[in-house]
C-alpha cells in the first residue's frame, strides 16, 4: 500500500474518533446524570445540541448509535430527541430522530438492537430511494411512560405507543399501540392486554 495513502486513512479514522468523543462528551457535559458507555455513538449537528433533551437518570449503553439531525435537506420536519427521566437505550439499539421528533417516555426501554426511525426514505417510480426525499405523511415516534421494547424490535415513522404497553422481542412496529397492551409479530399486531397487578 502506498505510504500515503495508509497515512490518509489512518487520519481518516482518527479525525472521525475524535469527532464521535467530542459530540458524546457535550451531551454528557450537558446532562450529568446522563449514565452513557464510552462506546455508544452520538451523530448530530454541532449546533444541534438544543435539539435533544433528555430527562434524569437516562441510561445509554453499548454501542448504542444515536443520531438526531435537527435539519435535514430531505424533510421538512425538524429532528428532535426527547427521552424522559430513567428511560433505558440498550446495548446496540439504534435511534435516528431525523425528519421527525422521537419521544421515550419515562421509564422506558429500548431493547437491545432495537431500531426506532423518525422518518423513511420514499419509494416511487423515477425517484432515487437513498438520495431522495423522505417520507413526510407519516414523521416521528412517540413512546409512552413505562414501555418496553423487547430486542430486535423495530418502530416505524409515524407510530405512537401508549403507556404502559409493551412490544414483543423482533416485533416491526407499524401501527399505533393504545396504552396497557402487549404487541408482537410482523407487523405487530395486539396480543393481550397488561395484566394488573397481583393481589
Amino acid at each position: 500500500m502506498n505510504p500515503l495513502r495508509h497515512l490518509t486513512i489512518l487520519l481518516s479514522g482518527l479525525r472521525q474518533r475524535a469527532v464521535r468523543w467530542i459530540l458524546a462528551h457535550r451531551v454528557m457535559a450537558r446532562f450529568p446524570t446522563l449514565r452513557c458507555h464510552p462506546t455508544a455513538i452520538w451523530d448530530f449537528g454541532y449546533q444541534d445540541l438544543d435539539a435533544i433533551q433528555l430527562g434524569t437518570g437516562v441510561s445509554v449503553l453499548a454501542f448504542a448509535s444515536i443520531v438526531v439531525y435537527k435539519h435535514s435537506p430531505r424533510s421538512p420536519h425538524e429532528g428532535r430527541l426527547l427521552i424522559g427521566d430513567d428511560a433505558v437505550v440498550a446495548e446496540g439499539a439504534i435511534i435516528r430522530a431525523a425528519g421527525g421528533t422521537i419521544r421515550i417516555g419515562r421509564g422506558s426501554g429500548i431493547g437491545q438492537y432495537g431500531v426506532v426511525v423518525a422518518a423513511n426514505h420514499t419509494v416511487r417510480l423515477g425517484v432515487p430511494v437513498l438520495s431522495g426525499p423522505w417520507e413526510t405523511v407519516k414523521s416521528g415516534v412517540d413512546i409512552g411512560d413505562n414501555v418496553w421494547l423487547g430486542a430486535h424490535c423495530v418502530v416505524l415513522p409515524g407510530v405512537r405507543i401508549g403507556d404502559n404497553s409493551a412490544i414483543a422481542a423482533g416485533s416491526v412496529v407499524s401501527h399505533d399501540v393504545p396504552p396497557n397492551e402487549i404487541w408482537g409479530g410482523v407487523p405487530a399486531r395486539k396480543i393481550k392486554d397488561v395484566p394488573g397487578p397481583r393481589s
